[in-house]
C-alpha cells in the first residue's frame, strides 16, 4: 500500500510533468526553425516527431509530406505522443523514396498514438505503411486511411514467397516483451499489392490486441490477420499472437493471384474473439487455420458475423491438410454466424468447408446456398462432428448433397441419422429483399415468423454485453436466435445500449445491473405496458416483486439518463 503523502508526492510528480505536455503544428509551408504553433509550425514531420515529449500532441495541417518517418522516443502511461490530422487532410507519401521500407516506423517505443493520417504511394519489396515492430506497449493505429503499398511498382510483377508489402503489420519479435495494448481501428486500408503478405497483420508475441472498425478493401492477398508460429520471436511458447479480438470490421473484395486468401484469417492465433465482421466479396471470407505443422490456432470464437457472396467457402476451418503439411484447430467455437450464397465460383465448398480440427462446436449458423444446393464440405480426416441448432436452406428446397464428406453426400435429415445436428432445421429463414447487402441481414428484413426465432441452443452463453451483428442484445426473448440477427418482438423498442447487461438473464429472482453508468430507479413493465414493479436502482442488486415468468423490460432513470434492457422472467 502506498502511504498518504507517498501516494501525493507521486500524483504532484505526474502533474507537474503533464503540465509541460504542449500541442505543436506541422505543415509543408511552415519552417523547421518557427517555434511550431499553429501560427508558426514547423515544416517536416520527422523534426517534428524528434521534438515532441510525452504527452505532446502533433497537429499534422493540411499538405503532402514527402517522408518516412520513424519514432525515436516513447510516450509515457496516460501521456500518449500523439500525431494527428483530424481537422486536416495531411498526405504521408513515400514516392520515389528508396530509404527505410515502412512510411511510419514504430519498432521499440511505446504509448504513442497515430490518428487521421493519409499514407500513400510506398512501392518496394517489403514495402509497409506502418510498422510496429518489437517492445510495444499502448500503440492506438485510428481513422487513418492507407493505400497503394505495394511490393513492387510494376504493376505486372508476378507475387512469389518473397514478394511482400503490409498497409499495417505489428511484429511482436521481442522475447523479453510483448506488444499489447493494441488499438487498430477506424482505418480504411485499400488498393494494396500485397505479394504473399497482408493488409492489417498482428504476428508473434503479441499479447491484447483490438482490431475494429476498420474498412479493408481490394487488396491482393488477405485483409486482416492473426498469426503465430512463424519464428517471429525467439521463444516458440511466446511465438503467436493471442489474447485480441478482430470485431466490427468490413473487408471486401481481398483476391489473391496464387492461392485463395481470407478477407479475416487466423492462422495460428490463442484465444482470438473474430465478432460482428462484414465479409464479402472475397475469396474465403473467414479462415480458422494453423499453416505449420505441430502447431495449432486454440480457443478460437467466431460468432455474430455476416458472410456472403464470397467466391469460395463463406467459412474455412481447420488445418487444410493435417498432420504433413499443415497444423490443427482445436478448442474452437463457431456460433451465430450468417453464411449466405458463397462459393460464388462454384468450387463446390458451399458456405462451409472443414478440414481437421479437434474439440471444436458449430451452433446456431445460418447456412443460406447458392443454387448448386450445398452447405457443407467436409475434407480429409474430421474426429468429431459437433454439429448442432444450425438452419439449412437452399433455394430450389432440394438438399441430395447438401453436407458432404469425402465418402458420401447427405440430406439434413440422413446426417441426422448418422448422429448429427440433432436440433438442425431445413427452412426458409424468410428475408424480405432481394438485395444482398449488410442491411439485407437486418431484422427489419426478416419475417417476424422466421424459423430463426428462438431455435438456437438454449444453453447458449452469451459473451459479456454480446450483441447481434446490429447491436441488438445476443439473446432478447427466452433463447438466442440462429444466425448472426436476433430478432426483438414488434413493440418491445429497447435503447441498444451495450453499457447496460441484467445478470443472471433469464432470473427466478434477483438480478445484477452491469452498467457503466448508476441510475437511480427501475421500473418493471409486462408486454402490455403495465407496471408490476419499481423501486431504487442504486444497489447493483435488485429483488424485484414476485411476478409471473415471462418477458418483461426494466426501465433505469435517474441523474439525466435513462435506459432500459429486456428481462426474462423464470
Amino acid at each position: 500500500m502506498i502511504s498518504r503523502c507517498v501516494a501525493g508526492l507521486f500524483f504532484s510528480v505526474l502533474l507537474s510533468a503533464g503540465s509541460f505536455a504542449a500541442d505543436y503544428y506541422v505543415s509543408p509551408s511552415g519552417s523547421n526553425g518557427n517555434p511550431g504553433t499553429q501560427g508558426a509550425p514547423w515544416q517536416e514531420l520527422q523534426f517534428s516527431i524528434d521534438n515532441l515529449d510525452p504527452g505532446d500532441v502533433l497537429h499534422v495541417m493540411t499538405g503532402t509530406y514527402h517522408e518516412k518517418v520513424q519514432f525515436n522516443l516513447s510516450g509515457a502511461l496516460g501521456m500518449p505522443i500523439t500525431v494527428t490530422g483530424i481537422g486536416y487532410t495531411p498526405v504521408l507519401d513515400g514516392t520515389g523514396l528508396a530509404i527505410q521500407t515502412a512510411m511510419l516506423d514504430i519498432s521499440g517505443h511505446s504509448y504513442i498514438s497515430v490518428i487521421g493520417l493519409e499514407i500513400c504511394n510506398n512501392s518496394m519489396n517489403d514495402a509497409q505503411g506502418i510498422l510496429v515492430d518489437g517492445s510495444c506497449q499502448g500503440i492506438v493505429l485510428k481513422n487513418n486511411r492507407i493505400h497503394d503499398i505495394h511490393f513492387s511498382s510494376n504493376p505486372n510483377a508476378p507475387a512469389n514467397a518473397s514478394t511482400n508489402a503490409q498497409a499495417i503489420i505489428v511484429f511482436g519479435s521481442d522475447a523479453a516483451e510483448p506488444v499489447s495494448d493494441l488499438v487498430i481501428t477506424g482505418n480504411e486500408v485499400y488498393n494494396c499489392r500485397l505479394g504473399y503478405s497482408e493488409g492489417i497483420a498482428v504476428n508473434g508475441n503479441v499479447d491484447g490486441f483490438d482490431i475494429s472498425d476498420n474498412y479493408v478493401h481490394d487488396l491482393t492477398n488477405i485483409g486482416i490477420v492473426a498469426i503465430g508460429h512463424e519464428e517471429t520471436c525467439s521463444d516458440p511458447l511466446l511465438d503467436q499472437a493471442r489474447n485480441g479480438s478482430i470485431t466490427g470490421n468490413k473487408v471486401r473484395r481481398c483476391h489473391s493471384p496464387y492461392a485463395f486468401c481470407a478477407g479475416v484469417y487466423i492462422d495460428g492465433a490463442k484465444n482470438v474473439n473474430v465478432l460482428g465482421n462484414s465479409s464479402s466479396e472475397n475469396d474465403y471470407g473467414i479462415e480458422i487455420g494453423c499453416e505449420h505443422p505441430g502447431k495449432s490456432a486454440e480457443n478460437i470464437t467466431v460468432r455474430n458475423n455476416l458472410v456472403y457472396t464470397n467466391n469460395s467457402a463463406g467459412i474455412a476451418f481447420g488445418g487444410y491438410d493435417y498432420p504433413s503439411v499443415s497444423g490443427k484447430v482445436t478448442g474452437s467455437t463457431v456460433y451465430n454466424n450468417t453464411l449466405y450464397k458463397n462459393d460464388t465460383t462454384y468450387q463446390g465448398d458451399g458456405e462451409l468447408v472443414l478440414t481437421y480440427f479437434e474439440n471444436c462446436v458449430f451452433e446456431n449458423n445460418l447456412l443460406f446456398t447458392n443454387n448448386q444446393a450445398r452447405a457443407v464440405t467436409v475434407n480429409g480426416n474430421v474426429p468429431a462432428l459437433a454439429f448442432n441448432y444450425n438452419l439449412y436452406y437452399t433455394p430450389s428446397g432440394i438438399q441430395d448433397n447438401l453436407i458432404g464428406t469425402s465418402s458420401t453426400d447427405y440430406t439434413l435429415a440422413e446426417f441426422q441419422v448418422a448422429g448429427h445436428e440433432v436440433n438442425g432445421q431445413f427452412a426458409n429463414p424468410l428475408f424480405l429483399s432481394p438485395t444482398p447487402d449488410d442491411a439485407f441481414f437486418s431484422m427489419e428484413n426478416i419475417n417476424i415468423s422466421s424459423p430463426i426465432f428462438d431455435r438456437g441452443n438454449g444453453e447458449y452463453e452469451p459473451l459479456l454485453f454480446e450483441t447481434d451483428f446490429f447491436g441488438t442484445p445476443r439473446i432478447w426473448s427466452i433463447r438466442v436466435d440462429i444466425g448472426a440477427t436476433e430478432i426483438q418482438f414488434e413493440g418491445l423498442e429497447e435503447r441498444r445500449l451495450t453499457d447496460i447487461r441484467l445478470f443472471p438473464n433469464p432470473a427466478a429472482g434477483a438480478f445484477c445491473v452491469v452498467s457503466g453508468t448508476t441510475f437511480e430507479t427501475y421500473t418493471i413493465v409486462d408486454l402490455s405496458g403495465t407496471i408490476v414493479d419499481r423501486g431504487s436502482a442504486n444497489q447493483q442488486e435488485i429483488v424485484p416483486a414476485a411476478i409471473p415468468a415471462g418477458i418483461y423490460i426494466v426501465h433505469f432513470s435517474g441523474k439525466g439518463q435513462t435506459a432500459q434492457a429486456r428481462l426474462v422472467k423464470m
